[in-house]
């Protein structure tokens, strides 16, 4: 069965909407603490999603260079 164009962008426009819905939702509870009391037990969550981008400066160490004037031997004159 083939899937018309109004189906189809249909299925898009529900699932921007979706996104969209879910990142409101993200924006509201990121880096807050969430309680919740039902039925006499409260429930606290805490939600906090920290970036995963690394830094912009990145801190390479070369290793050192060792000395080359080492004797390896009968070789050296």
């Amino acid at each position: 069965m083939i899937m018309d164009s109004y189906a189809s962008g249909g299925i898009g426009a529900g699932t921007v909407v979706a996104l969209g819905i879910l990142y409101r939702v993200y924006l509201a509870v990121n880096h807050h603490r969430v309680r919740s009391n039902c039925c006499g037990k409260e429930v606290v969550v805490s939600v906090d999603v920290e970036e995963t981008t690394p830094p912009t400066v990145l801190k390479i160490k070369s290793p050192e260079k060792k000395d080359e004037s080492v004797s390896h031997g009968k070789m050296d004159t």
